[in-house]
Order: C-alpha cells, then sequence, then structure tokens
C-alpha cells in the first residue's frame, strides 16, 4: 500500500513512509477492547461485495478487542487494491476511535494522537474519492470535522455535508438523505448564530472585559446601548431561512427521525411562529403516539399563545411519556435556585447546596410549596408560572441542544439563564470577544430589570459559553436574583385583597385562625354592561406538604351599578402543625379579573408561655355574663386592620401557661402605639378600655408614640383570655404600628406581637 496514504490533506503532504510509519504504529497499538465505530446505521445490501466484506470483517474483529489484527487485515486489503473505499472509512474510524478522548480535551499534546487524528483525515477523505456516490462515507467525514476544535474544519463539514445530500439523492436513499440535509442545516444554522441580530459599535469600539476591568452592572446596560445600534433588517434572514429549509427537507424524507423534527422545532421557535409550530407538533404526535417531543412543542406554543389549558394538558401527556430519568432531568427545582450557599432572613432553603442535604421527601415538599406561593391563581386550574418554567426548560432544550459536544440545551450557560430569567429583551451579537480574544463573536442578553449577560460565542461551534471575565458577576447575578417570572403576561388582572390573619393555640399540634380579608368586589365588576356579575370566592388551607386543609367556596351574584366598595369576609379554620399557607381568591369570569391575598404562616409554639395573635375588629363583648376562657366565647367582628376615624379599634388575645403563685397569675401588659405615617398634624392621645368600659391605665399623648401599662392579679387558669378597646379618635389619620407585650410577673418571662392598622 505504498501510495495509496499519500493524498493532500488540510495542513501537510503524509509522505510514503510516513503513512506506512503511521499505519505501522497504529498496528502495535494493542487496546484491551474498543467501542463500535460504525456512527451511522449501515444498510445490509443482500450482496456485499468482496472489499466491503473485508472492512465489516475488520469492524467485527476490533469490535471485540482486536485492534491489531483488524489493522493487519486492513493493511493486506488495501495493499491488493488502494482504491478500496471501504477499507479506508475502516481504517479511519479505527484510527478516529482511538484518539477520541484526546480529541476532547482540546490542545493535543500527544503526537500519538496527532498522529492518528492525521490518518483518520487522510483515509477518510480516500474513502470519499473512491466512492464519491456514497453519502454514508461523506457524512462521516463531514462528521468527523465536527468534532475537531479547528472552525475551519467544522466550517469544511457543512460542504461534505452537501456532498452527501448529492449522494443520497442519486442513490434514492431517503434515510441518509434526511440526515445529510439535516447536518447541512445545521451547518448553516450555525453561520446563522454568528451572524443574527448584528449590531455595529460605533468607532470601531468593541466591547472591553478584561481580566481586571469588570464592569458596574448598573453601568453596562448604559455603555452597550450607548455604542452599539443594532443592523436594520436584522441581519441573518437569509441563513434562517437556508437552514429551515434544509431541516424540512430533512423531515420530509424521514419524519421518524427525532433529532430533525427537533431541528424544525427549534428554527420556528427561534422565531415565535408558535402556531406553526403547534400545528406541526400536532400533526407529529397524531402520527408518533409516543412522541413526548412532539407533546412538549404543543405545550411551549399553547403556552406561548396564552391557551393555558392544552399546554397543561400537553406538558402532562409527555411527561406520562418519558422515563423517570428524563422527567426529573426537565422538572429538576435546582434551576431555579441560588448556585451558591444561602439562606434568607427567615432560613428558607433558598440553594442548591442546602436542598442537595434535605430528604427526598422534604425537597418534593418544598418544590410544591413553591409552586403554591408562586400561583398567581388557584381558582384556575393551571399554574401560569410552572407552565412557563415548563415551557423554557422546553424551548432551551430545543434551541440550544449540541450534540456534537453532547450537550443539552437546558445545561449549557444560554439555557441556564433563559430558564431563569425567559426571553432577553435585548439580544445582539458584536464583533471581537469579551475574553480578550480576537476574531470572536459576543453575544450580549439583557432584562428590563437591568441584569446583562455577555457570552462568547465561537463561530462554527453553536455552542456559547458565559464570558470568562465575568463568571464572578453572573453568580452574583444569579444569588441575588436567582429566578424572574417578569415576561409572563397575566391573563387576568390581578388586584390584591387586603388580608388578615389571627392565631390561636388549639392541642399541641393544631391551632385555629380567623381569617378576615376585604373582597374587592367594586374592582372586580366594574364597567359590566350586565344586571347581575358572578363572582368565585374562596379561601384555602394548605399544609406542610401542600395538601388542602379546609376550603370553602361561595359563588354570589352582584349588581355592579350597587357594589360601591369592597365587602368584608370572616372564616375561621383549623391548622396543623408545621408551615400553613392561606390563599384567599375572588374571581369574575366575565371581566377576567381576579384578587388574591395569599399568606405563609410559619410554626409557632404550642406549648409553654406565650401569647396568640392579636385579634383586630369591633368592640369585643363576651357571650356570657361570666365572661369566657376562650376567644371564641366572645362575639367580635374581625377587621382587617382598616378603621374609620374615630371608631373603636376592639383588641383581643390570649395568653398562655402562665407560672401561678397563691393560685393567682400576675401579669403586666404594655399597649404601644406608634404612628407610622408622618406629616400632618403632630401628636396624638389614646385611651384603653376593658370589656366593661372601664379605663385601663392613664391616657397618653405623644408626638408619634405612646405606651399605656397597668398590671393584672386573676384566678389562675391555664388560658387568659384579654379583651380591650382602644380609643384613637383624635388622632390623624395614616397607619399605625401597635405592639402588645406580656410579662409574667411571677416568672419574669415576656411575649409580644406586633401588627399594623390604618385609620382612614
Amino acid at each position: 500500500m505504498p501510495a495509496a496514504i499519500a493524498v493532500r490533506r488540510p495542513f501537510e503532504r503524509l509522505s510514503h513512509c510516513a503513512a506506512r510509519a503511521l499505519l505501522m504504529f497504529a498496528c502495535a497499538l494493542a487496546l484491551a477492547s474498543l467501542p463500535p465505530v460504525a456512527l451511522l446505521a449501515q444498510p445490509a445490501p443482500a450482496v456485499i461485495d468482496a472489499s466491503r466484506q473485508i472492512a465489516a470483517q475488520a469492524d467485527s474483529i476490533a469490535t471485540a478487542g482486536d485492534t491489531a489484527r483488524a489493522y493487519a487485515m486492513l493493511d493486506s486489503a488495501l495493499r491488493k487494491d488502494k482504491s478500496n473505499a471501504a477499507a479506508w472509512l475502516q481504517f479511519g474510524l479505527l484510527n478516529w476511535n482511538m484518539a477520541k478522548s484526546e480529541r476532547s480535551s482540546g490542545y493535543i499534546k500527544d503526537q500519538r494522537a496527532i498522529r492518528l487524528l492525521r490518518g483518520a483525515d487522510s483515509a477518510l477523505r480516500l474513502a470519499t474519492q473512491f466512492a464519491p456516490d456514497s453519502a454514508r462515507y461523506w457524512l462521516m467525514l463531514s462528521r468527523f470535522n465536527l468534532t475537531s476544535d479547528i472552525s475551519t474544519m467544522r466550517f469544511a463539514a457543512g460542504g461534505q455535508a452537501e456532498s452527501a445530500v448529492d449522494a443520497a439523492t442519486k442513490t434514492g436513499d431517503k434515510t441518509l438523505l434526511a440526515i445529510a440535509a439535516d447536518e447541512v442545516g445545521m451547518a448553516t444554522w450555525r453561520r446563522y448564530e454568528a451572524v443574527a441580530n448584528r449590531a455595529l459599535t460605533s468607532d470601531n469600539q468593541r466591547i472591553q472585559l478584561g481580566l481586571f476591568n469588570n464592569w458596574s452592572r448598573d453601568k453596562a446596560r448604559d455603555y452597550v446601548n450607548s455604542f452599539a445600534r443594532k443592523i436594520d433588517p436584522p441581519t441573518g434572514q437569509k441563513d434562517f431561512v437556508e437552514a429551515l429549509g434544509h431541516f424540512r427537507t430533512a423531515l420530509d424524507a424521514d419524519p421518524t427521525n427525532l433529532r430533525i423534527s427537533r431541528h424544525v422545532f427549534m428554527a420556528l421557535g427561534e422565531h415565535r411562529r408558535w402556531e406553526e409550530l403547534r400545528e406541526l407538533a400536532r400533526t407529529r404526535a397524531r402520527a408518533y403516539p409516543l412522541d413526548y417531543q412532539s407533546r412538549l412543542a404543543i405545550g411551549l406554543a399553547s403556552h406561548r399563545l396564552a391557551d393555558e389549558p392544552a399546554a397543561g394538558l400537553a406538558f402532562d401527556s409527555a411527561f406520562a411519556l418519558m422515563d423517570d430519568d428524563e422527567r426529573a432531568r426537565m422538572t429538576r427545582f435546582t434551576r431555579l435556585l441560588r448556585p451558591r450557599a444561602s439562606t434568607d432572613s427567615k432560613g428558607v432553603v433558598g440553594d442548591t447546596v442546602a436542598y442537595g442535604k434535605l430528604p427526598p421527601a422534604q425537597q418534593r415538599g418544598l418544590e410544591a410549596m413553591y409552586w403554591l406561593m408562586s400561583d398567581p391563581l388557584t381558582l384556575t386550574s393551571e399554574n401560569e408560572y410552572r407552565l412557563e418554567f415548563l415551557a423554557r426548560v422546553t424551548y432551551a432544550d430545543f434551541r440550544w441542544t449540541n450534540e456534537d459536544f453532547n450537550l443539552l440545551g437546558a445545561d449549557t450557560d444560554r439555557g441556564d439563564i433563559f430558564i431563569r430569567y425567559g426571553p432577553p429583551e435585548l439580544e445582539m451579537t458584536v464583533l471581537g470577544t469579551t475574553s480578550g480574544g480576537e476574531g470572536g463573536i459576543s453575544l450580549i442578553w439583557g432584562y428590563t430589570n437591568g441584569l446583562l449577560f455577555f457570552f462568547d460565542l465561537p463561530p462554527g461551534f453553536g455552542t456559547a459559553r458565559f464570558a470568562f471575565s465575568d463568571r464572578d458577576n453572573v453568580d452574583q447575578m444569579k444569588s441575588a436574583v436567582p429566578v424572574s417570572w417578569a415576561n409572563v403576561a397575566s391573563t387576568r388582572v390581578l388586584d390584591t385583597i387586603p388580608i388578615r390573619v389571627t392565631r390561636f393555640r388549639r392541642t399541641l399540634d393544631s391551632s385555629d385562625v380567623v381569617v378576615a380579608a376585604y373582597i374587592p368586589i367594586d374592582s372586580l365588576v366594574r364597567g359590566l354592561d350586565i344586571d347581575r356579575a358572578a363572582l368565585d370566592v374562596d379561601v384555602r388551607v394548605y399544609d406542610q406538604f401542600v395538601r388542602i386543609q379546609g376550603v370553602e367556596s361561595e359563588q354570589t351574584s352582584v349588581n355592579p351599578d350597587s357594589a360601591n366598595g369592597p365587602v368584608a369576609r370572616t372564616w375561621t379554620r383549623r391548622l396543623g402543625p408545621g408551615i400553613n399557607v392561606v390563599r384567599v381568591e375572588a374571581l369574575q369570569a366575565d371581566s377576567k379579573r381576579a384578587a388574591r391575598a395569599l399568606t405563609r404562616l410559619d410554626p409557632q409554639p404550642t406549648s409553654g408561655f406565650g401569647m396568640s395573635d392579636v385579634l383586630l375588629g369591633d368592640s369585643p363583648k363576651p357571650k356570657s355574663e361570666s365572661g369566657g376562657r376562650r376567644w371564641t366565647d366572645f362575639t367580635m367582628q374581625a377587621n382587617v386592620g382598616i378603621f374609620a376615624a374615630r371608631a373603636p379599634i376592639g383588641m383581643l388575645w390570649e395568653l398562655y401557661e402562665l407560672a401561678e403563685r397563691d393560685g393567682q397569675n400576675r401579669y403586666r401588659l404594655a399597649v404601644s402605639v406608634e404612628r407610622v405615617t408622618k406629616g400632618g398634624a403632630s401628636g396624638f392621645a389614646a385611651r384603653l378600655f376593658d370589656g366593661v368600659g372601664r379605663t385601663l391605665g392613664r391616657e397618653q399623648r405623644g408626638r408619634n408614640s405612646l405606651t399605656i401599662s397597668f398590671d393584672r392579679a386573676v384566678a389562675a387558669a391555664n388560658t387568659l383570655v384579654e379583651y380591650l378597646s382602644l380609643d384613637l379618635s383624635d388622632s390623624p389619620v395614616g397607619e399605625y404600628r401597635l405592639r402588645v407585650e406580656s410579662t409574667d410577673l411571677v416568672s419574669q418571662k415576656k411575649a409580644s406581637r406586633e401588627t399594623t392598622f390604618r385609620i382612614r
């Protein structure tokens, strides 16, 4: 085979001696095992000619681990026939496989690997020269060049894929035509990515983001806006149209190919052609019932079209078809957490480190609680924010999955940012790289919340990474703002329901709550041209496992003309141990208006000295002349904390397990009022009355705050009820802070509660 390997490669001509030395060196490598080398399925013709039979035997022998024998067989075949394309192909694949691990590491130092790769390059090129009508051979050469870290070789792969298209068209092999057309489409797509949305810099400037001059993030956006202007119309449209055309050709040739269909989804999603994407995905879902990828595409497109019921059904059906690992990857909750260890002021788990230490059951509970708290409206069957999360993951996988580098789109740098913050409001490419290199491309993403990200985009690779010098800034931004749903357009106008939740101990593992709310009926039905407007009102209590522990729903009808203000509602519910969540919602379906209140209640001690929350409302009165032992023995209209001027402010709370001395409980109460709203009239006065109208303590006056305190001595009991009225009749309107402190004079223990109210 002396002259057989002396061919021109991209870098040099391999001499007769060097070629023989390369082959003999490779034959001397006795590897214990070798993975299969066939990268594409090879059709099995009825009759295999002798040359292909030798190559197939060598492949089988190499796969079994006897590489030296495989090389010897190929050497013998090529000595006899230097134009044996099948043998050249197999020789190239063997060399390529042995050097793959070195090639994937970037810069190659190992001289043996360099020689093997040169031999693979020459052999694969010879295979295409001696069998130019073999689409499979052209595809092998194209794939070899695509796995290179050299941009010129990767660009050459596109032309080789075009040769594969021509060959497959001549032979009528639709399977290989599909693969080849898809490869040409991806080569065009990589070119599109480097030029799409190009911006020109002023005065030949480029981004300066070196190792020692990281930008202040509050100035970065202004700088980008000032030095760059977008080209109009946007660049890259020709390449986009061409790439999509190749993808469609490929899909027509082989509709069963999931990679190709994903590329069509990618292109349609890139240009937000959601109706077209959904129709194609629905057609494919009907044709291929087990294709969960098409159902994900339906979910993505439906969500972007604000068809939330269809999106929810599509995502659910996709998950039902996935295996457990893929489903877990798609819904991985850590994609929304801070990357570094951190805990907020309430000790809530908010980072991947702390989350990873939790038992699986607690992880599932935390995730469920997050989605409950983020759900805009539970009166609807869909959680728009969770659907947005699934849509973002789906889009990231469609858009940035890179088979050449075994990267799934959701796990790339762009996928990470997209899943956290959604589509960027600012997206453009500029010449130059943010990491100081020359000849590269910088991709810039900006968001209205001030976040700005810089990616290095090597031409021809279809991948992008955070600018090396900006990675510390990226971590800081993800820690400060781990996720945002700002891009989610609400399908309903959401109003706020003023709410106040007051807790009282019940047993050692439960408590009772009074939920007071003002339902803004007037704003929900305003402007409706109907006689009666239906209104749904709902209150729900969830336990720490996000299970509904109580629900009360009512539907009323309201005359829009007579709805002049909010309507008070009060509910009493039982809470279990641990974290509880209370949601109050109202929905008017015709106007697509809704209102909600949501509060999370952290666990409270259920034993030992303490006090309940302070229930605010009108003046409390006992139900019987003998008074009462518990809060339920009193009548009081609960209030959300909004009082008319000169109206008495009723207060009721319970004290628990005070120390006993001589059959009595002795304690001191201090009621403090602070004026939060400053300005206007200066100074205010307060008087405190007990349940029968007697003054407690002395009337107090203060400029912005005052305190009334007094002592009690009562017959000892496990639970004591205090019910008072606060008179602020001469006080100006505005917001006030109320603090009630109880001191056990026997044990000297203290307990306090603080809340706010408003005088209007």
